[in-house]
């Protein structure tokens, strides 16, 4: 019991070491060298746990992947407007990217793997997008006339931006700023009801508009 928690413990240990050499390097650049001085490892113990590079790599895309899946998951449990949903869930993938490293490069992983075409994270991103849009559609949260494609391309790049801005130094200021930003431009255009103004938490105001908006 004791060497299967080490080793679990060290599993962990290597993954979030290659999370913070892909986050300062680069998946190109991030050698399982790198990788091992990082976590305080021998290059033996981490070809223990991971056959290679790839493999480390697809390690690390399928933790942010499996970040994205709770997020969904509690998504889909949620109360009340579904455009609060998709709001609150740009928000709290906001917050991962800026704090926690092992999403950060698990997405930044995706992105250097893709050679050129569609990241495998970006799809999975898009599809939760969307699911959110047509469940705003349904339940009148977002405005009739409001194209849901273009709803789900501008909420896809700026929640892409956000995660290149992340992996710049002291990030979470500015990366909060530009996706609030975002929302107060974006969302009087969105959703029936609203004032031209925006608070915080835009769709559930104290005056009822969360209401109208539902």
């Amino acid at each position: 019991m004791v060497s299967q928690e080490r080793a679990i413990r060290s599993r962990h240990s290597i993954i979030r070491a290659a999370a913070q050499v892909v986050d300062r390097h680069g998946l190109r650049a991030a050698t399982l060298s790198k990788v091992s001085a990082a976590a305080g490892l021998s290059t033996g113990a981490v070809y223990f746990h991971f056959a290679g590079k790839e493999a480390l790599a697809s390690a690390l895309e399928q933790e942010a992947g499996q970040a994205l899946d709770r997020l969904a998951a509690t998504r889909a449990h949620e109360p009340g407007p579904a455009l609060t949903a998709l709001v609150d869930m740009t928000r709290e993938l906001a917050e991962l990217f800026n704090h926690d490293v092992v999403v950060r490069a698990g997405f930044q992983v995706s992105c250097d793997r893709a050679e050129g075409g569609v990241p495998v994270l970006r799809r999975r991103l898009t599809a939760l997008l969307r699911r959110l849009v047509e469940d705003a559609r349904r339940d009148g949260s977002l405005a009739p006339d409001v194209a849901v494609d273009g709803v789900v391309a501008s909420v896809l790049a700026v929640t892409i931006g956000v995660q290149i801005l992340a992996r710049q130094p002291s990030p979470s200021q500015e990366t909060s700023h530009v996706l609030e930003r975002f929302w107060q431009a974006t969302l009087p255009g969105l959703t029936p009801g609203l004032p031209t103004t925006t608070p915080r938490s835009p769709l559930v105001a104290d005056d009822g508009a969360g209401d109208s908006a539902g």
